[in-house]
């Protein structure tokens, strides 16, 4: 088994243990109960919330601290798996990936996309272009660096025959060079990252979500067989940045296969920096549409939706339903929606540097405790 340990800062908080489960042959599920770092009192309850999250979240780690309730030993992790699916859309080599910018920024700039966005949310749209414009200014700085040097090279060989073949080599050898450092660079700053998950939207909104909705559906399945095995009082399902489009078609799958609710009447929801608009704003997206729909049935699952203004990753206080022209749902405002600050910037420097820190506050719900940013992840993980 593997040990993790995670301790607690604030209130009564204890330090816990994650205690992972041995599952060989599963490839649908991580779990690990999470109990007392020293032993459990007598009558400690073993079959409390259930919580799965889903793989967005960062790796296989909890955030760092929160205040743990009694007897932890009643909660269970289970990280659910479809991070392969999203690989198996990235392309990995820089050709590839700037030949589809392409494709995928048509749509962007000339199909409404960044319109559409824009009006949602105008910090998820400047976002969105920012691996545009990086590829479009590297390529720039690349082939005006290839031919500036082609060109003092060729102006220092006297001989012009040899002058010519000389410079061209450098000018290539030159671009390819500069080309390679801002990969590079990319990759360091998080813009590799960014135009892969960017893309990966752009397939799903296109309906090229086959395999995804496939592993949504082997998912629902298994939860539902944990639950008829060990049923558990409560079952809270996770969904950080992109998984939370994931987690919304997940509950509203489980929703499908379980019409009794003997699960789903256990089943609540809670969002982190959600991106559920960067799907719902394509057309093509119906399947995702026909999924909300679901959810807005009644009774609805309790869903809390949490972000931030100054993450410009996510869409901050936007209703999923209006993103796409959906109508209301009954019974006032859902989900709820919780806005939170997640820095504070003092002064104009400060303010800059938080510009060039998104991919660090995106991930931030996650790990900073309750006296950070008014939100402690971990507490609303394990609350009874």
């Amino acid at each position: 088994m593997e040990h993790r340990n995670v301790k607690g800062t604030t209130g009564d908080a204890q330090a816990i243990k994650l205690v992972r489960r041995r599952q060989e042959r599963d490839r649908l599920l991580s779990r690990w109960r999470i109990q007392p770092s020293q032993a459990s009192s007598p009558g400690a309850s073993t079959s409390g919330p259930r919580l799965a999250e889903d793989p967005a979240k960062v790796g296989h780690d909890l955030p760092g601290h929160g205040s743990v309730p009694p007897n932890p030993t009643s909660h269970e992790i289970a990280f659910l798996h479809w991070d392969d699916i999203a690989r198996s859309h990235w392309p990995r080599r820089s050709l590839a990936m700037i030949g589809e910018i392409a494709t995928v920024y048509r749509w962007y700039l000339l199909d409404g996309g960044l319109w559409r966005i824009g009006r949602l949310c105008p910090g998820v749209a400047l976002c969105g272009a920012y691996p545009g414009l990086f590829t479009a200014l590297a390529l720039m700085i690349a082939l005006l660096g290839g031919a500036g040097l082609g060109g003092l090279t060729y102006g220092a060989i006297p001989a012009a025959g040899l002058a010519w073949g000389v410079a061209v080599l450098v000018a290539l050898g030159t671009t390819w060079l500069l080309l390679l450092a801002a990969w590079a660079l990319a990759d360091r700053l998080g813009v590799v990252w960014l135009w892969r998950s960017i893309r990966f939207t752009h397939r799903l909104g296109q309906a090229r979500d086959g395999d995804l909705r496939a592993r949504v559906g082997e998912l629902a399945g298994r939860i539902l067989e944990l639950e008829a095995e060990a049923p558990a009082t409560s079952v809270l399902l996770v969904g950080h940045s992109s998984g939370s489009f994931v987690m919304a078609m997940l509950a509203a799958e489980l929703r499908r296969q379980d019409p009794g609710s003997v699960v789903t009447g256990r089943l609540s929801l809670l969002s982190l920096g959600q991106n559920l608009a960067n799907l719902a704003v394509y057309p093509g997206a119906q399947a995702f549409h026909a999924d909300l729909k679901v959810l807005a049935k009644e009774p609805r699952l309790p869903w809390l939706d949490v972000s931030s203004r100054d993450d410009l990753l996510c869409f901050a206080g936007v209703d999923p339903y209006r993103s796409c022209g959906l109508p209301a749902p009954a019974g006032g405002p859902y989900p709820q929606l919780k806005l939170i600050t997640l820095a504070q910037p003092k002064g104009a420097i400060r303010r800059l540097q938080q510009a060039f820190q998104q991919f660090d506050l995106h991930f931030r719900y996650l790990r900073q405790g309750q006296a950070g940013h008014g939100f402690d992840p971990l507490s609303q993980l394990l609350q009874p």
